[in-house]
């Protein structure tokens, strides 16, 4: 996850500044949830299983499903139920799928929850302690502020929070096909305009596991400035390597936020066809920004540069 570092922008680097004067908190009476930083943006939390644990989970919104390692599969024996395939970044991939009895993050926690049993070593080189990865199944019945200034995030089912937090709400925008996704798992979705792309909007998920921006299927319309081979490349917690093309640094704006130069990369492959997300022309991490709410149920984000 540190390949890329030098294509963040200011606002991600800013957005990694701890905390200096005390310990920050939720807003109104929601309960804080401290977060631990893998490399510059992943963010990991304890999460029990079946009342066993806590094991450190990458929080990844634009991961429709919850994922542990087939390691943790066997010591907790979760309820298998097949086989499916997973679509991600540049990657497709087969995983078994599974059911926990119970997921609980802080005091909060899912019921008969569905798993997906998939090798992580990718994200485990980065960082062993690694055990799986927290998804929009768990993370959809909820309200979610990752507040990356103050290394906190907090869920809330009561509507407190969305009350207590300030800024634009950005609208999120339903995928094309929503009738295909499983319940909690739509993915959040915005509107966003790039200088020197297009003149339409492009629609870019939200996405908290993922460290730079990315743009599907650019064509000729933009410069590579570097091709950087599987071994160099850009990797999300739940994909395995990647060989992506290095884009022209583009100004963004999303809601009334505007951005300058930020540099975007668009996965490649010789000879083969690159799978990527219908619904989505590219990835927009939440780590550019300071905190990023997101209201599942209400479908709109407020993001603080």
């Amino acid at each position: 996850m540190t390949t890329l570092k030098w294509l963040a922008s200011a606002s991600l680097a800013l957005a990694m500044v701890p905390a200096l004067y005390g310990e920050a908190h939720c807003p109104g009476n929601v309960a804080s949830i401290r977060l631990r930083f893998v490399g510059r943006s992943l963010i990991t939390v304890p999460v029990m299983l079946d009342n066993i644990g806590p094991y450190d989970f990458v929080v990844d919104t634009g991961a429709q499903i919850t994922t542990i390692d087939p390691k943790l599969a066997a010591e907790l024996h979760p309820l298998p139920l097949g086989a499916t395939h997973v679509t991600g970044v540049g990657s497709y991939l087969r995983a078994a799928y599974a059911q926990m009895k119970l997921l609980q993050v802080g005091a909060y926690s899912t019921k008969d929850a569905l798993i997906l049993i998939q090798d992580l070593k990718q994200i485990q080189q980065t960082d062993p302690r690694i055990r799986g990865i927290l998804g929009e199944n768990f993370l959809g019945h909820f309200d979610l502020l990752i507040d990356y200034q103050h290394h906190i995030i907090c869920l809330d089912e009561t509507k407190e929070l969305q009350q207590q937090v300030k800024g634009e709400r950005i609208a999120l925008t339903p995928p094309l096909h929503a009738n295909e996704y499983l319940p909690f798992t739509l993915p959040m979705i915005l509107s966003i305009r790039v200088s020197g792309i297009t003149d339409r909007p492009l629609l870019l998920q939200l996405d908290s596991g993922i460290d730079v921006p990315v743009l599907f299927e650019c064509g000729k319309r933009v410069t590579p400035v570097q091709i950087m081979g599987a071994s160099q490349s850009h990797r999300k917690a739940d994909e395995v390597a990647q060989a992506f093309a290095v884009l022209m640094p583009q100004d963004m704006q999303v809601g009334h936020l505007f951005f300058h130069q930020i540099s975007f990369v668009t996965p490649v492959a010789a000879g083969k066809e690159v799978p990527v997300k219908p619904d989505v022309d590219g990835v927009l991490p939440t780590a550019l920004f300071q905190s990023a709410f997101i209201s599942y149920a209400d479908h709109f984000a407020v993001l603080h540069q």
